[in-house]
């Protein structure tokens, strides 16, 4: 990477923290104008412009970081474990979230979950074809795309639920109901054939 390349990296990044810290100033996301954006991150119009056509894009590239990040970090933390076991992907899921619970909570008051939520599942089957592990469902495109909204909109909506308490539990208590739940939905399907 050059750098005009890092210069762009971090020019982006300057904005995604901008946008950040308005949004924990209180502003809504929708009042918010580029030019509080450019000006908060000092920068100009022109910069922004060059990296994003909209603040929806500013959006969804500040999803996607924490969406990579997280694949990323679930990565590292499985590297050399074979198989990878549901559990600990299930621990790391939990774990790296509650890392990230305070930028989660603000995405949730902003009206902004679904949209992080969106852009997961974007993502998702291309993630999911990188990551192999023994519990993960074979099929096309199509199908595991299926079976990731599935198992996507469970996983996010326990974390949306979760972190939208006032006093969220820990993420080992909230991983313990969790394995439970998918313990019982996994018996009853095998009852059901």
């Amino acid at each position: 990477m050059n750098g005009k390349q890092r210069m762009a990296l971090q020019s982006k990044q300057w904005l995604v923290d901008a946008l950040v810290t308005l949004m924990q100033r209180g502003e809504a996301v929708t009042d918010i104008s580029i030019t509080e954006i450019v000006q908060t991150a000092d920068l100009s119009r022109k910069t922004f412009y060059r990296a994003f056509k909209t603040k929806d894009d500013l959006i969804d590239y500040l999803c996607r970081q924490l969406t990579d990040n997280y694949f990323e970090s679930l990565k590292q933390a499985t590297r050399g474990q074979t198989p990878i076991s549901f559990e600990t992907t299930m621990q790391h899921f939990f774990t790296f979230w509650w890392q990230q619970k305070d930028l989660v909570r603000l995405l949730i008051r902003q009206g902004l979950f679904d949209r992080l939520n969106g852009v997961w599942q974007h993502d998702a089957v291309d993630k999911y074809r990188q990551f192999p592990a023994p519990w993960h469902a074979a099929g096309t495109d199509r199908e595991v795309n299926y079976i990731m909204a599935f198992a996507l909109g469970g996983f996010t909506n326990v974390l949306r639920l979760w972190l939208a308490q006032d006093h969220p539990e820990s993420p080992e208590q909230v991983q313990k109901v969790a394995l439970a739940g998918f313990g019982q939905l996994a018996q009853n399907i095998g009852r059901a054939n």
